[in-house]
């Protein structure tokens, strides 16, 4: 059930298969056995040596002139023979050692919003990395297999009258899947957990539900021989969890047309997958926040996925997002390549500007409009009235229960209360109403559009080195903004206007399309030297739209306090681009060897 990174080599003979290497597992139905060929007269087999079922007992060869033809007949058998034992074993493999579990797609409901998947053991590639990563971290050393990972995890949550070895690891498997799921009108969690021993979980889940303090209409669950299928919410989980089975068997997430689209282009073996609906995530804004879906349907809509791996030198994340239409942040030929001619140095980012960049800033201000504060010209707002002294002061004591935990149960619809008007409207000593914060809307919506005017289609880098003193080295800074006009000058003058009349460095150029600043002790050589940037530039989408870099072994050697116990990572890259319209990307963290 675990995936032992430190398992010893086999101590036998090399050249024969260990005992009962391909032989079906105890109890297992054995078809009767055909007796091996023997040629008369050959020596027999030494005892105890491993005969594969219905295999050709080879013999030495003939003399010549001796059973003229037999050459062709003897190879014919060996390959037939080596054929034989290569489909037992794989068969064998298959079954008995590859099959960690069920797709746990499959027991979800194709209406699913959302949906992640952990396989601790999803190949025999994968799990060593994963298990040697980790022990590289000073606090995760100490976990040789998966199982000791789930056990910690439990004695972590802090979940009292569960005892992890006994009731979870006897009987969890390797895979599972959590997905959640509107039905009548609520948002249920479910979870698909597979399961090797269905008595063991039967127990265990019991255990699980009386220690939660649950009871069928928030917790409920049912054990299939390979799997247990969990429903969790604030009620009508029961019911839920029938809907969900019902649902699941006519129409499973596994074969719905975005998921499975999704899933098939998730190449490799992968840790961690996760999809999301985001047209159902915009409608569950809507019920949750009171956001419109429409806005957060205009920001992006469709559906996404991620995977999360292991690679030789880190960890990974490759995604897509599967866009109703073209992705609107396009990227460009070669801004991988011209990052890796930036200078060296600690951190580094690379980005297109997109012709249509107006268009998507529009996008992205209308997303945050609701967000940003009252309109002062609306007639239906409500406006709250200023905390009083003794209000102020419950509000401080029913404030401080809360954050330590302690708040109890009858006092928070009276803490929410105080915290929204005292957020809204301040107090009556300090009111709030008054306020402004920064510029109005209409202010902003200038600026951008004057920005986004002169960005469209322009290429941005920069980067700088850390400094334990400054945070970062002016001296190290570099910056370079490619515009696609002769234009330099008026973007300098527009961010002197937006600075307050504070001007730029000195040191900054302006030459027709090009506004640029190079410090006095910018990083020597290039990314492109760096064996861990040239590594990642080779995964990096054609069309790239951002790229960055920050190099953690210079960010450790400069705040060693801030990274006490993250010294194995190395450095920590990411590109997003577009494939056939839709945006994807990669990152990877890498660690020290």
């Amino acid at each position: 059930m675990s995936s032992d990174a430190t398992s010893q080599p086999y101590p036998g003979d090399p050249n024969q298969p260990p005992p009962g290497a391909y032989g079906p597992p105890p109890g297992a139905y054995q078809p009767p056995q055909p007796q091996p060929y023997v040629e008369p007269g050959a020596p027999q087999q030494p005892p105890g040596a491993y005969v594969p079922p219905g295999a050709y007992t080879p013999v030495p060869v003939a003399p010549s002139g001796s059973g003229r033809g037999r050459g062709p007949k003897v190879a014919v058998a060996a390959i037939l023979s080596v054929v034989l034992l290569a489909a037992v074993g794989a068969v064998v493999l298959f079954k008995f050692v590859l099959d960690r579990g069920p797709d746990p797609a499959e027991s979800f409901p194709a209406t699913a919003s959302m949906y992640v998947e952990l396989n601790l053991d999803p190949s025999f590639d994968q799990t060593p990395k994963l298990l040697d990563h980790l022990q590289k971290f000073e606090d995760l050393e100490e976990y040789e297999d998966t199982d000791a990972l789930v056990e910690a995890f439990v004695d972590e949550s802090g979940v009292e009258g569960v005892d992890a070895a006994e009731d979870i690891s006897s009987w969890l498997g390797l895979r599972h899947g959590l997905a959640t799921w509107e039905y009548d009108d609520e948002t249920y969690a479910v979870l698909s957990l597979a399961s090797t021993d269905a008595n063991a979980a039967e127990e265990g889940m019991a255990q699980i539900r009386a220690a939660s303090g649950g009871d069928e209409s928030s917790f409920d669950y049912t054990v299939e021989d390979d799997h247990v299928l969990i429903v969790i919410g604030e009620t009508g989980a029961d019911k839920a969890l029938a809907a969900a089975e019902s649902e699941a068997a006519d129409q499973p997430l596994a074969e719905s047309d975005d998921y499975a689209e999704a899933r098939s282009w998730l190449d490799g073996d992968q840790i961690l997958v996760h999809w999301t609906d985001m047209d159902a995530v915009g409608d569950l804004a809507e019920m949750t926040i009171g956001s419109e879906s429409d806005a957060v349907e205009d920001l992006y809509s469709g559906h996404l996925i991620y995977g999360f791996s292991a690679f030789d030198q880190g960890f990974e994340v490759t995604y897509r997002m599967f866009g109703d239409a073209d992705h609107r942040w396009t990227g460009t030929d070669g801004l991988i390549d011209g990052m890796g001619e930036l200078p060296a140095s600690d951190f580094a980012l690379a980005a297109y500007v997109p012709e249509n960049v107006d268009e998507i800033a529009q996008g992205w201000l209308g997303f945050f409009e609701e967000f940003y504060g009252v309109d002062a010209t609306a007639t239906d707002v409500v406006v709250e009235a200023p905390l009083t002294d003794a209000e102020y002061a419950e509000y401080t004591e029913l404030d401080e229960q809360y954050w330590a935990g302690t708040l109890a149960a009858e006092d928070e619809e009276r803490y929410w209360e105080l915290d929204g008007r005292y957020w809204a409207a301040g107090t009556e000593d300090e009111p709030w109403v008054e306020e402004t914060y920064g510029p109005d809307f209409g202010e902003i919506e200038t600026a951008v559009g004057d920005f986004t005017d002169l960005l469209a289609g322009a290429t941005l880098s920069g980067g700088g080195n850390f400094s334990a003193e400054d945070d970062v080295d002016p001296d190290s800074l570099h910056f370079a903004a490619h515009l696609a006009e002769d234009r330099a000058q008026e973007l300098e003058d527009l961010i002197t206007t937006w600075s307050e009349g504070e001007p730029l460095p000195e040191g900054v150029e302006v030459d027709g399309s090009e506004l640029s600043y190079t410090g006095s002790a910018v990083a020597d050589g290039t990314l492109a030297e760096d064996d861990r940037f040239r590594d990642f530039a080779g995964l990096t989408p054609a069309q790239c739209s951002v790229g960055a870099w920050v190099d953690f072994t210079r960010a450790a050697e400069e705040y060693p306090d801030d990274f006490a116990g993250l010294e194995p990572l190395s450095a920590f890259a990411w590109a997003h681009g577009i494939e056939d319209g839709d945006g994807t990307g990669v990152m990877r963290l890498y660690l020290k060897d």
